[in-house]
């Protein structure tokens, strides 16, 4: 399958997670943008199934973590077989953990750390955790894997406070690059381990682990499911893999049908988890009538010269010669020859529309001209907007407008759309040019990024002005057009 590729989630379950129908992926969680700092390494522990949401759709970066929640994780990562037998013979999870880890030697006596079976909710600190830390980590001092230098731990400002236990294990640490201090300058020796702080550092662990069993043979358990309905849409495979190749290469050649890969959370085959979950989105019907182009001219029915006017690139963002077909009758013709050639082009149609009255939202519908051609879909794009649960307000919106025999836009067209100009301006470097304000927050009338308008013009082929040619989201650069929507992307 030709299939095209796009960046999706990847989530791993398997010896290292408690089992899950779906895991959930880091970036549904709510207190989790992709500008926290532990964003990456969350999502990959997510993925790999060391760290688990709490139930309520969020997974608390900075909550603490006690010794049961720590050495539960950490034995399921690095005794996974030790942790389920100790479940198995009926241990409570945070006795299992703690077991597990004292079986596996990552807890040995000799080391003097405040915790026994009868204390786990004790909360763990950073200094404890590394001795555990240090425990897993393969022979050798790594010394250059990142391509970075190692930190200094003798230069961190509470070395001083550690004893010799602790000092040992954050060395090594420090040795292979799994830890680089504070940005107070200190290790947090006493600190309380947070949620993210842990998956950070026992992913960088794993990392370190999988580098030096790079290459060596898996085999592996590879599931295949809907991104959005969580649904299988292939047996699950099994294959051969080695530790550190692209997951995405160990399935090159699985016909996955009419779904494109999606962005995955962990992108390697790792040597701690035997079982993935690859999740695809589901094609476009554009996307889908694009790939049985493909397949038809691998079987010699269709032609090269047949794949730009084919259907599929209507519902595609941007000028291409099916739309210029379908609107000039030519495939080379951007634009009508005067007005009146024009005006014979267009007609008027009415939508339905959600109109705002001292603060409710009311039925109503709105009249406006655009070309022929694209009239069904225009009315289309209306009414799913309409039928939204948003249920985005309309105050105006302006469609053909002919602006002169050298004017370039699409509203000689009858192909481009503006809507609630006065709260959607159009901005070029900061300098307002029409409209007085963009307000997505707080203005209902503002289109925001996000909203179900830009998506259901994207989803029928149109272009939005507020990100279609600016190269920055700041609106003091770059040319935005918030109101603006254009068929052919102008």
């Amino acid at each position: 399958m030709h299939l095209r590729q796009s960046v999706g989630a990847l989530l791993a379950a398997g010896l290292l997670a408690v089992p899950l129908a779906v895991p959930a992926r880091a970036a549904e969680f709510t207190d989790l943008p992709e500008s926290h700092w532990a964003y990456e390494a969350m999502t990959e522990a997510v993925g790999l199934g060391i760290l688990q949401g709490s139930g309520d759709g969020a997974i608390h970066p900075a909550g603490t973590l006690s010794w049961g929640q720590f050495l539960t994780m950490a034995a399921r990562t690095f005794a996974p077989d030790t942790y389920a037998q100790a479940v198995a013979a009926g241990q409570s999870w945070d006795q299992a953990g703690y077991s597990a880890a004292s079986i596996a030697g990552l807890l040995r006596a000799e080391d003097g750390l405040p915790v026994t079976a009868a204390a786990l909710s004790q909360p763990v600190s950073r200094q404890d955790a590394a001795v555990l830390l240090a425990r897993a980590l393969p022979d050798g001092d790594g010394s250059g894997w990142t391509g970075q230098s190692p930190a200094d731990p003798a230069e961190f400002t509470d070395w001083g406070q550690m004893d010799a236990v602790h000092q040992a294990a954050v060395a090594q640490l420090a040795q292979q690059q799994v830890v680089t201090g504070k940005a107070d300058g200190s290790f947090g020796c006493t600190d309380i381990l947070q949620r993210a702080e842990a998956a950070a550092l026992l992913v960088r662990v794993v990392d370190r682990v999988d580098l030096s069993r790079r290459g060596e043979e898996r085999t592996v358990t590879v599931r295949f499911v809907n991104q959005d309905t969580g649904e299988a849409i292939l047996p699950d495979q099994r294959l051969t893999a080695a530790v550190g190749d692209s997951l995405y290469s160990a399935v090159y050649g699985v016909d996955v049908g009419y779904y494109r890969y999606g962005e995955q959370a962990v992108e390697q085959v790792s040597s701690f988890c035997d079982t993935y979950t690859l999740s695809y989105q589901p094609m476009s019907e554009a996307e889908i009538r694009e790939e049985q182009f493909w397949e038809s001219m691998e079987q010699g029915t269709a032609t090269w010269e047949d794949y730009y006017l084919q259907d599929f690139w209507l519902t595609y963002q941007g000028e291409n010669p099916r739309k210029c077909l379908l609107l000039f009758g030519d495939q080379n013709k951007r634009r009508f020859a005067d007005r009146a050639e024009a005006e014979a082009a267009m007609t008027t149609v009415v939508v339905p529309v959600w109109k705002l009255y001292d603060g409710q939202k009311a039925a109503s519908t709105m009249s406006l001209t655009v070309h022929s051609a694209i009239a069904d879909d225009v009315v289309d794009i209306f009414t799913e907007i309409y039928n939204d649960p948003e249920q985005f307000p309309i105050r105006d919106i302006g469609g053909y407008a002919w602006r002169g025999d050298t004017a370039t836009g699409e509203h000689n067209c009858g192909t481009a759309i503006d809507i609630n100009a006065n709260e959607n301006y159009q901005i070029r470097d900061g300098q307002i040019l029409a409209g007085s304000c963009w307000e997505p927050e707080t203005n209902p009338y503002s289109i925001s990024p996000d909203s179900s308008v830009v998506r259901i013009f994207a989803e029928h082929g149109w272009s939005w002005g507020g990100d279609a040619w600016a190269y920055s989201s700041d609106d003091a650069e770059g040319y935005h057009d918030y109101m603006h929507f254009s068929y052919m992307g102008e």
